[in-house]
């Protein structure tokens, strides 16, 4: 049979012997649990923003992006290539009576300049109708 209290009684002795090393294990157990409870918290977090911005989009949302460019032989992707103007944007509002709203983006680069910080950031400008398209109202 187990005698419990003299367990515990060389338990505590053990602890006592040798503290950097119980310091050194406790440590490493509370920042093991700590990563992985902030793991899981924030891929929780990220997959309910995605679902928020995924349900924000609507599902009656149409986009329409203009074609792409080659430069050095490597083609830039979806968007590089600025065919589409704001004239095609009124033309689609006017042709189509099923489309509801239409917002034209155009995104770009520039630099920003603030005392003695200097910046090159994205510009995206929009219609004040982008409001309407993105809560569907």
């Amino acid at each position: 049979m187990i005698d419990i209290p003299s367990t515990i009684r060389i338990s505590f002795r053990a602890l006592r012997v040798n503290k950097m090393r119980s310091a050194l294990t406790m440590l490493g157990i509370i920042i093991g649990v700590g990563a992985v409870i902030t793991m899981l918290a924030v891929g929780t977090g990220a997959k309910q923003r995605l679902g928020d911005q995924l349900a924000s989009i609507g599902s009656n949302l149409i986009m329409v992006v203009p074609g792409a460019s080659t430069a050095g032989g490597v083609r830039m992707g979806a968007g590089t290539q600025s065919t589409l103007s704001l004239d095609d944007a009124e033309a689609i509002q006017k042709e189509c009576p099923a489309v509801l709203y239409v917002a034209p983006v155009l995104s770009g680069t520039a630099q920003v300049i603030f005392g003695n910080q200097n910046w090159s950031t994205g510009i995206n400008g929009t219609t004040a109708s982008m409001l309407s398209v993105r809560t569907g109202l």
